[in-house]
């Protein structure tokens, strides 16, 4: 069992699943009313598009703890005089909970790929002042709410120390090198699939105006 991403679910549910999309419909109805509350605009998901949802995802949800300590230690080097700062790979026995950086960076609660569920939630083609929190009035699965463009400008800021290249489209430029480093399991491997998996993502969710579903 693995982490499901999905975007376009409410329109893939509209076609296929009659009590899912009834009960999404709700959850997307809940997320209006939190953002109402937020002073943000409502959006609507889209219940039909032309071309096909997306789903991806399927590794462990552990591994978005490996991705979230490298993007910690990334953002801590951001001010290093030394602009070419290069991360070391992090040994095997070193587990991502309980890493004193990766820990720091909770804390703040500002960053939108740190402050989510690990197996639930959604992001939102939104623009929004910081990650919103659900209400016993407007329950979400998940409890955190984030915003696909917050992720994808994050996700842009971990790429060049992964060896990451996105063209002008923010669409990478380099998957059959990516993909030779993670069949080898080569450094960073576990960080760079699931960077590149968020942002193939993020891009779905902003271009169709989707929301993304942890699942």
């Amino acid at each position: 069992m693995g982490l499901a991403i999905t975007s376009g679910i409410l329109a893939d549910f509209a076609k296929n699943e009659p009590e899912g999309y009834e009960a999404y419909k709700v959850i997307f109805e809940n997320i209006n009313t939190i953002l109402t509350e937020n002073g943000v605009a409502p959006y609507k998901e889209p219940d039909a598009l032309e071309g096909k949802t997306l789903s991806t995802g399927g590794f462990p949800y552990s591994f978005l703890h490996h991705l979230r300590r490298f993007a910690a230690h990334v953002w801590e080097h951001k001010d290093n005089e030394n602009w070419d700062w290069v991360p070391t790979p992090f040994s095997p026995e070193e587990e991502p909970e309980g890493d004193a950086i990766l820990e720091d960076h909770y804390s703040y609660l500002s960053s939108h790929l740190l402050t989510h569920s690990d197996s639930q939630g959604f992001y939102i083609p939104v623009e929004l002042p910081e990650v919103l929190y659900d209400t016993d009035k407007a329950p979400v699965p998940g409890a955190m709410i984030g915003s696909s463009y917050d992720l994808l400008k994050e996700l842009k800021s971990l790429t060049k120390h992964l060896g990451i290249n996105l063209n002008e489209d923010d669409i990478i430029s380099n998957l059959p090198e990516l993909n030779e480093k993670i069949k080898n399991e080569g450094d960073f491997w576990i960080e760079t699939l699931v960077c590149a998996t968020l942002l193939d993502a993020a891009k779905f969710s902003i271009n169709n105006k989707t929301a993304i579903v942890f699942n």
